[in-house]
């Protein structure tokens, strides 16, 4: 399975792992039920880990369509999102990463360790 996520109720973060090389139906069904979870909030903040990803068949279209639905989800709450990527950047990220930039309210950054990321979101 391409995506696997992971809530930390108490710290309202909603860890997601994607790994192998995911398809662009893969990634919409998934956060299409990401979104519709029972322990999903709108005021949940979000680390996607890249590390075991290589994101080649994911389109922008894609992309752009989950960017959309998160600030759906959001329901004009702030978003923080903290993207865990290989020591190298790559083309990939820097598309994730505009991608998300059109959700309002929204704060990411990029980090390459998880402890890292959860003490960013939680400050």
């Amino acid at each position: 399975m391409p995506f696997t996520s992971k809530f930390l109720n108490d710290k309202k973060i909603v860890i997601t792992a994607w790994t192998g090389q995911p398809k662009d139906n893969e990634l919409i069904h998934f956060y299409m039920s990401l979104y519709n979870h029972a322990h999903w909030q709108s005021d949940f903040k979000e680390v996607i880990d890249l590390r075991d990803s290589d994101l080649q068949h994911i389109s922008d279209d894609a992309l752009a369509d989950v960017s959309e639905m998160t600030a759906q989800a959001l329901n004009g709450e702030a978003f923080r999102l903290a993207i865990i990527a290989p020591s190298t950047l790559d083309q990939h990220l820097a598309r994730l990463y505009e991608a998300f930039t059109h959700v309002p309210n929204e704060d990411s950054r990029v980090f390459h360790h998880m402890s890292e990321a959860i003490d960013w979101l939680q400050e």
